[in-house]
């Protein structure tokens, strides 16, 4: 009993970090896109003015 729970708590802690990793990917994915927009909003505009 003690053994499954201890190996629980390490899978839970696990998925946790995994879980914590994703979060971390998608909000350094979503700044990229604002940045990408940002500079094709950009070059859209130049492109328009000539």
């Amino acid at each position: 009993m003690r053994l499954q729970k201890a190996w629980l708590r390490s899978q839970i802690n696990m998925h946790a970090r995994s879980l914590q990793t994703i979060a971390e990917q998608r909000e350094n994915d979503f700044q990229a896109e604002c940045i990408l927009h940002r500079e094709v909003t950009a070059m859209r505009s130049k492109l328009q003015s000539l």
